[in-house]
């Protein structure tokens, strides 16, 4: 966190987490991981998630959990895993805080300035949290596809200034032993914009003389607004750790897009297209969430609750364009889409421990509700109203000590859905350069994925883990090519049985040098169409990833982190090897007051995306790149009363596991 400017810079240095370029998060398999912040999931599309992820300072955050296989507790659409970001309230005793300022130089310059604060006394509980960062970044694609007989090679380059502006707060009271109440706030508030420009070049096959050559550029200014409100009530039934807690979730969301574009034809010549249009998206979400935890004797513990999400959703595009006989409306891209989203959840769960097994069997239901409806410019309603059961088994048990570490054995099998997001659903063609449009499919459908999964842990930490996805129904991004045109979309294609293999290994921490490293195997085996044609492939991939730490004294802290991705598949696009090294030296001052941090992401510039893809209907190949190598200097000053180390609660029947 100290090397970091923002929360979605630390997801990037998360051990054994990859982050694609789009923000999706992976964990064990091909499905995205969800994002929960204290708990909730945050319910935005990749886009919006990310943007609102990089106003959240890295300084806010007290710890990141990563869920690879959850229980009944969590909502069954966690295929893919959940990473939790918990931020930092009033946990510690005192008044105290920290000041941060920060630089980093890439290509372009980053900066941060941010403040954290924390309240804390016997009954009340406050803190605050802001953050300003400025930062400027781009992205370079360079492609070439084959359109029958001529061939399209495509170079863009796009730079992103953005203004990111993050406040969080929140109060806690405790009414008496039993009863204790607490309100957040978080108001994320960001000015994204970006400047492109695509250079296209058209060649005749096979004797690549230039027959076509056009320049494109696109300007995008898209503020948008975050504001969550949670308020919560926990009731302590009695000293044995049951409880029952309930919470409130109240979240608004406001986006607006002002686009501008102009397609210049060089050869052969023809009039200049000009296009301009804006797009203003708003999102209400409602969420209340009931859970109870009975412990009773005998290491028998009892969980229950309930969920209902509410979202309404609307999007509305206005786009004219004009070929130099005057402006007219584009009908292609003008959009009136409306969007509701209502799902109720009810789970109940037990785990019990007897002779050195713990049993854990839950099971879970969930109600989906959605509707969409497109005003303008063709009626594209649909529904999806279903119930479905997803039934949960942990079974846990020691295998043995092992130079000092208890080995343990643990069993799952889950079951979990993925739905299609607002974004996906929705039929509004954005404009993306002049011949690539991202599109929704308002037919998706949900996939379902069964996981089943062998892990061991020493001392609680994981060290082997081994497990199979089987997917039905799967969606998954696409790209289509209709004419010269590419259109990036969504649809239901068919199966995907995935194996994955994860192992780790290290030093514990505790003395002057720890480390840890681990390889993670993903082979997939798909079957189903591509473009109305029968499609399939078997692909595997290594992940590998380490951790290393060293204190040569204690005001010194030296730290390197590093992963490694070999040949994969991401939504039939193949990559090449692709990775990154970060380096980061943390020194202690004024009686480890202050600490000046400096750091290198992506040492050596290898976070490069090398790729081809070769489906039925298209193929094609190329690279894209941004600024990841960046050189940064973070001043941290710490005051108030030292922070006290957080208590971790010791469950017989562990809630968790990985």
């Amino acid at each position: 966190m100290n090397s970091s400017t923002n929360a979605f810079e630390v997801l990037e240095k998360t051990p054994g987490a990859i982050i694609d370029q789009d923000g999706n998060v992976y964990l064990n398999s091909a499905t995205p991981a969800i994002i929960y912040i204290n708990g909730r999931e945050i319910r935005l599309g990749a886009s919006d998630l990310t943007s609102m992820l990089k106003s959240l300072p890295a300084g806010s955050i007290q710890k990141i959990e990563i869920l690879r296989s959850p229980s009944a507790k969590f909502d069954a659409s966690g295929g893919g895993g959940i990473v939790n970001i918990v931020l930092k309230k009033g946990v510690k005793l005192g008044l105290h805080g920290s000041a941060d300022i920060a630089h980093f130089q890439g290509v372009y310059p980053t900066n941060s300035i941010g403040l954290n604060l924390n309240n804390t006394g016997n009954r009340l509980n406050s803190y605050l949290s802001a953050n300003l960062t400025t930062r400027t970044n781009f992205e370079s694609l360079t492609s070439e596809r084959p359109v029958g007989n001529i061939l399209f090679a495509q170079n863009s380059y796009t730079r992103y200034p953005n203004v990111n502006r993050y406040v969080g707060g929140g109060l806690s009271y405790e009414i008496n032993k039993k009863w204790s109440i607490g309100y957040d706030a978080r108001l994320s508030a960001n000015g994204n914009r970006s400047f492109a420009t695509n250079n296209i070049d058209i060649y005749g096959l096979p004797s690549l003389m230039t027959v076509g050559k056009n320049i494109s550029h696109i300007n995008n200014n898209g503020p948008t607004n975050y504001f969550g409100n949670n308020i919560s009530a926990k009731y302590k039934i009695d000293t044995s750790g049951s409880s029952w807690e309930n919470s409130l979730d109240l979240n608004f969301f406001r986006a607006t897009n002002d686009q501008e574009y102009n397609n210049v034809f060089l050869l052969p010549s023809t009039n200049t297209r000009f296009g301009n249009g804006e797009v203003r998206n708003r999102r209400n979400i409602i969420a209340y969430k009931s859970d109870l935890v009975m412990k009773f004797r005998k290491s028998l513990t009892m969980e229950a609750g309930t969920k209902l999400n509410f979202s309404n959703n609307r999007n509305d595009a206005s786009y004219f364009a004009d070929s130099g006989t005057g402006k007219f409306v584009d009908t292609f891209q003008s959009n009136n889409f409306r969007y509701r989203e209502n799902i109720a959840a009810a789970y109940l769960q037990v785990s019990k421990t007897f002779a050195g097994f713990t049993v854990k069997p839950g099971l879970r239901m969930e109600y989906t509700d959605l509707q969409g409806h497109q005003l303008f410019p063709t009626d594209t309603t649909f529904a999806i109203r279903r119930t479905d059961l997803f039934p949960y088994l942990y079974l846990r048990h020691k295998i043995a000590k092992l130079f000092g570490f208890i080995l343990t054995g643990n069993a799952i099998a889950r079951r979990s859905i993925s739905r299609p997001s607002y974004e996906q659903l929705n039929p509004y063609p954005r404009f993306i350069d002049p011949y690539t449009y991202d599109i929704g499919n308002p037919r998706l459908q949900p996939q379902f994925i069964n996981n089943y999964e062998f892990n061991v842990t020493a001392d609680e930490f994981p060290v082997f883990s081994i497990g199979v996805n089987r997917i039905k129904n799967i969606f998954n991004s696409l790209t289509y090519q209709k004419g010269t045109t590419l259109f990036r979309t969504f649809d239901n294609l068919g199966r995907n049985n995935e194996l994955y293999m994860r192992l780790v290994a290290g030093i514990p921490p505790g003395g002057k040098y720890f480390f840890y490293a681990g390889t993670q195997l993903n082979a997939v085996n798909y079957s189903g169409f591509y473009n109305n044609q029968p499609f399939a492939f078997k692909k595997s991939s290594w992940t590998f990833f380490m951790y290393q730490n060293y204190k040569p004294v204690p005001t010194l802290n030296l730290s390197i982190h590093g992963f490694m991705r070999t040949k994969s598949v991401i939504n039939f696009f193949e990559l090449k090897t692709f990775g990154g090294l970060t380096f980061s030296a943390n020194k202690s001052i004024l009686k480890k007051k202050m600490n000046i941090i400096a750091s290198v992401n992506d040492l050596f510039r290898t976070n490069i995306n090398e790729f081809t893809i070769n489906v039925p209907g298209f193929t094609g190949s190329g690279m894209r790149f941004g600024d990841t190598r960046r050189l940064g200097l973070t001043v941290k000053y710490n005051f108030g009363t030292k922070p006290k180390e957080e208590k971790k609660e010791n469950f017989e029947t562990p809630v968790e596991t990985n």
